[in-house]
């Protein structure tokens, strides 16, 4: 007894209450999908009164879930009942889990008309404290302090992360006395939207919390005298009397995160400003900013930085640019004041060949609670808070026929405050054109041939293909179902040929296209014949001979059409079964391009009739980063054997990416492996929700656009892929420049190609793929300006290890 008393106490405490939902009925939605635990008894596990022994997650006693959010456990206790409390068993702690968010609890006696109860994450970590912060553990989320009645009982739970897992539910009995009152609060009658505005609560509180814990801490280290201090600490103390203890929202589906959230927010900021005041920042300062991807500071006591404050030489700003080329500047706009403004950026004196769209950074907050600026919205004119910093984007564009040449004009900020600032520019357009159609070529699992499919719908795919093809996107993907079987007689023989209508209308959708690849998520066996048999091998055949044809009728030529069988083959099954499917299509067709990306940690253990087989190899660029010799080895000894390479990349929550060390150099990392084509996931992956709303991601988001259900909005994720497309093609030029020029010129330029090259790539590793990790963001820049500086005209004394780039002036 003694033990089972000590068990109790570490599952949560000793519980005297009755469980009411042991083997009560229950239902599950979305479906549980983690295929570790997942089993036909995941509808009986959760009121069985067992508990998971063993490694949680595993185990088919727990039932699981993965990318899904929120999740609704709705247990039927089949009479109205006094109910005091409930409890959730789960386990965290490694490989990426994460205990739940929150698990709102509600009640109903018809299951139709419910009444929130508590959020039983809170309740517990009150009333028993919070799990382990670190390493794997077992919880249980449990109270046993409410009073309340129903017969039906909600579990609306909010994972934290990509994954959810439990394996035994308990609801306790109450008083009876309870059973006679009557049910309070506001009535629900949609578990969805009553999550959603929760979610949303939760998120947004979070925001307010942390904003104003770091401000406090902003003025404790902010060195001012008492007097300013004190002012200012009491502006704090009134914002945290009145801090919001809810948020009320009437719709959740079209609130944006973008900051500041409501009112109380901005006055927070308005209280930045006037740190900033008391710190003598100016009421408005215009500063062009190192890289235009480095973060914009979001609370902070340095608006400006200090290394641009104690600038004495100011140089102006300015680009070169080949022919056919696009750049961006950026402007970081700081407001002071007390009160928002409209600012006004104008671009005059260029040419109409220099072609400069102006948009803005808009910020947002994001589901894990990082604020970023990555949003892009198109306009001269636009809004900068109180106390926060505002960013105009400048994309500028040398036409093909631009004259080579320098040409001077003026960037023009003004706001409705009366500020006024003007920055004399530079554009130098030198005698290299970049080509229609770039040497590296882009690709990222689109899918645009089916109507819908992740966030792109018929209102916005038009939109988004014609986005993806401005920025060089040129091999588009599209799921199996473009190549249907067709039919077979027993000998394996083509008796009836497919439909190739969703084929030819995914072709017409990208005209023009490169090259065509399709996941073909190949299985064991094909149209009833299993993988390595004499009948799978003529299915096979028949069936993609059938295609290859139909695809060179529509003009597709050889190197084209290419499909990828597994995905990620990363075990010697996953390996097997490419083998054998890559042989049969081999056989019948082998001008049909074999693409596969595996993700072997250790790329050696792969079976070597796999990249015998393909075409195409594409490792994925974090796995290479974190073992590079291994992968140097494998792949580029595959390489030098005729294969072709690829990257691809597939982290996410893509917006807390690093628009230049994970976007914009895996252009530069293919260059320095010879490859020709580089991936991301995923163009149209905006985890399920709209990217103006990110509080309601149900998982990762991966998209590097602002994808919505009814628009497409630039971010500088893709931004960044577009440099990174034009950087490689000057590198390619500087390769050929290197092989053609004799003496200094062509030592300079292998210089850059090696050292230089060396000097941009190796300060990133995995960590630094992050956005909020520190970085020289400028050192691309000064390779790709030596190297066109180089090839157009070297001066004497060339030295190609960046002496100081471009100064960049700060107006007040």
């Amino acid at each position: 007894m003694l033990s089972l008393w000590f068990a109790l106490i570490l599952m949560g405490g000793w519980q005297q209450s009755r469980n009411i939902a042991l083997h009560c009925p229950y239902t599950l939605q979305p479906a549980p999908n983690y295929r570790y635990c997942t089993d036909p008894d995941d509808r009986i596990q959760l009121t069985d009164g067992n508990y998971t022994q063993g490694y949680f997650w595993t185990q088919k006693s727990t039932v699981g879930w993965q990318n899904v959010s929120p999740i609704f456990i709705v247990v039927d206790l089949k009479r109205n009942v006094p109910i005091a409390g409930a409890s959730f068993n789960t386990a965290a702690g490694v490989a990426g889990v994460e205990f739940p968010a929150a698990i709102w609890v509600l009640v109903s006696e018809d299951g139709k008309r419910w009444r929130e109860v508590s959020d039983l994450v809170k309740a517990s970590n009150e009333q028993n404290g919070p799990p382990p912060s670190q390493g794997y553990a077992v919880h249980r989320f449990w109270t046993d302090r409410w009073q309340t009645f129903g017969r039906f009982v909600a579990f609306v739970v909010i994972p934290r992360g990509s994954f959810c897992f439990v394996d035994e539910i308990e609801v306790y009995e109450g008083g009876a006395s309870r059973a006679t009152q009557p049910l309070v609060g506001e009535e629900v009658t949609d578990l969805k939207v009553f999550a959603q505005k929760k979610e949303i609560e939760r998120c947004a509180l979070r925001r307010f919390r942390s904003d104003l814990e770091t401000l406090k801490q902003l003025f404790e280290r902010a060195g001012l005298d008492e007097a300013k201090r004190s002012a200012l600490k009491s502006q704090l103390d009134e914002l945290a009397a009145s801090f919001p203890k809810d948020l009320r929202i009437s719709d959740p589906a079209p609130f944006p995160t973008i900051l500041p959230l409501n009112e109380w927010h901005a006055q927070l900021f308005k209280v930045q400003a006037q740190l900033w005041r008391a710190k003598r920042v100016p009421n408005f300062t215009a500063f062009v900013a190192s890289s235009p991807y480095d973060p914009i500071p979001y609370l902070t006591d340095e608006p400006v930085p200090k290394s641009l404050q104690q600038r004495t030489e100011l140089l102006l700003p300015g680009l070169i640019l080949l022919r056919n080329e696009t750049r961006a500047i950026a402007v970081n706009i700081v407001n002071a004041r007390d009160h928002p403004i409209t600012v006004q950026v104008k671009v005059t004196g260029l040419p109409d060949n220099i072609v400069v769209k102006i948009y803005h950074a808009v910020w947002t907050d994001t589901k894990e609670g990082i604020p970023i600026a990555a949003a892009l919205l198109e306009g001269e004119r636009f809004t900068v808070p109180a106390g926060m910093v505002g960013q105009a984007w400048l994309s500028v564009k040398a036409a093909k026929r631009a004259l080579k040449g320098e040409y001077e004009g003026k960037i023009l900020v003004a706001s409705d405050a009366g500020d006024r600032a003007t920055f004399a520019t530079k554009i130098v357009v030198v005698p290299l054109t970049l080509p229609d159609q770039p040497s590296l070529h882009i690709g990222g699992w689109d899918y645009t041939d089916v109507e819908e499919r992740y966030g792109v719908n018929p209102k916005n795919r038009d939109a988004f293909i014609a986005h993806l093809r401005e920025r060089f996107v040129d091999i588009p993907w599209a799921s199996r179902f473009v190549l249907p079987a067709g039919k077979f007689d027993e000998s394996g023989r083509m008796v009836e040929p497919p439909d190739t209508s969703a084929f030819d209308r995914w072709l017409e959708r990208w005209k023009g296209a490169s090259r065509f690849y399709v996941f073909v998520n190949a299985g064991e066996t094909f149209e009833g014949s299993k993988a390595g048999t004499p009948e799978f091998e003529r299915k096979v055949g028949e069936w993609i001979s059938f295609w290859w044809r139909h695809a060179q009728k529509r003009g597709l030529k050889k190197g084209q059409f290419g499909v990828l069988l597994v995905d990620e083959p990363h075990t010697p099954e996953q390996d097997a079964l490419t083998i054998a499917w890559a042989k049969a299509i081999k056989k019948a067709a082998p001008d049909v391009v074999i693409w596969v990306d595996p993700t072997w940690s250790e790329p050696q253990k792969m079976n070597p009739q796999l990249p015998e087989l393909v075409d195409v190899l594409c490792p994925q660029r974090a796995i290479w980063l974190r073992n590079p010799k291994a992968h140097e080895e494998f792949y580029l000894g595959w390489r030098d054997k005729g294969k072709r390479l690829a990257l691809y990349s597939c982290s996410g929550p893509s917006k807390l990416l690093d628009p230049y060390a994970y976007y914009r150099l895996q252009a530069w990392h293919c260059f320095a492996i010879g490859a020709d084509e580089m991936f991301f996931w995923a163009f149209g992956d905006n985890g399920g929700n709209s990217c103006w709303n990110a509080y309601l991601d149900p998982r990762n988001c991966y998209t590097p656009l602002f994808l919505a259900p009814d628009s497409i909005t630039a971010a500088k994720h893709m931004e960044a892929i577009r440099e990174g497309v034009q950087d490689y093609e000057i590198l390619k030029m500087l390769q050929r420049f290197a092989k053609t020029e004799k003496g200094e010129r062509r030592a300079e330029a292998e210089k850059l190609l090696t050292e230089g090259l060396k000097k941009v790539l190796e300060p990133i590793g995995v960590n630094e793929l992050s956005w909020h990790v520190d970085k020289d963001r400028t050192l691309a820049d000064r390779l790709r300006e030596q190297a066109i500086r180089l090839m157009v005209a070297p001066p004497k004394g060339f030295n190609p290890f960046f002496p100081e780039f471009k100064e960049l002036p700060i107006i007040h």
